[in-house]
């Protein structure tokens, strides 16, 4: 395989140390390691070996790989072993890609608190699910489903938002029959929208009461109770972004 002109590890080397000194009200020494670790990957800073075509006899000096899980020249081969491992799990029935996605302002929250907010995040999206869908009016059913974060936008911009794969079905309270959706419907956009707006402000507003949230910055006006309570307000009026559409190939 060529290697492209321009690499992530390139732009780390290049750029790193100024986006460290920018943002270092909320950068912790976790992200400095894997900053690190994809710098230097496969290059003499780690350290590597000698190979020897075993045909011709051409020697080789190979640079070992950092192996960090945020590498994007590590994680090839293991992403490769998860979605095998995935496809092996699947049901024999269609399947949809639902999105729930969080506003703006509370993205810019959510990159301070990435643990408390992006566990929330999942939480609430998770919670949507199995609660409209248990609905008699709307499934009458128990779904299962796969969620993946992703905290990036087409255009690399810090944009948290969760991909969830679904069965386009479920099984009835009796766990015996299985309860397929209505073809080309799985569940109403806006029901979903308006209960995982409701169900991820009630958990934001939990973590600033149980002081779980920090406000380093620009963010720290908001910290007080009654600024926070405005900023919650506010969340309403923000546009919460949910949508669903086929999979990639009909099923995941």
């Amino acid at each position: 395989m060529t290697r492209p002109p321009v690499e992530v590890a390139d732009i780390v080397r290049r750029h790193g140390d100024r986006v460290l000194e920018t943002h270092r009200a909320w950068v912790t020494a976790a992200h400095r390691r894997v900053l690190r670790a994809i710098a230097q990957c496969r290059t003499a800073a780690l350290g590597g070996h000698r190979d020897r075509c075993e045909q011709c006899g051409q020697p080789a000096l190979s640079y070992n790989s950092c192996r960090d899980r945020h590498c994007p020249r590590c994680l090839t081969a293991a992403r490769n072993a998860w979605v095998a491992a995935r496809e092996a799990e699947l049901l024999p029935v269609g399947y949809v890609h639902i999105v729930f996605t969080m506003p703006e302002p509370l993205a810019r929250l959510a990159l301070a608190n990435k643990r408390v907010i992006y566990d929330l995040l999942f939480r609430a999206a998770a919670e949507t699910l199995l609660r409209v869908a248990a609905n008699p009016k709307r499934l009458g059913a128990a779904i299962g489903g796969l969620m993946v974060l992703h905290t990036w936008g087409q255009r690399l911009q810090h944009h948290p938002h969760v991909h969830c794969v679904v069965p386009m079905g479920g099984l009835a309270p009796d766990h015996v029959r299985w309860i397929h959706a209505r073809p080309r419907f799985f569940l109403p956009i806006p029901v979903l929208r308006n209960v995982f707006r409701g169900t991820l402000v009630a958990g934001l507003r939990a973590a600033h009461r149980d002081g779980r949230l920090d406000f380093p910055g620009t963010l720290a006006p908001i910290k007080p109770d009654a600024a926070f309570r405005t900023f919650v307000r506010s969340l309403y009026r923000q546009a919460w972004v949910v949508y669903a559409k086929p999979p990639l190939n009909g099923r995941a």
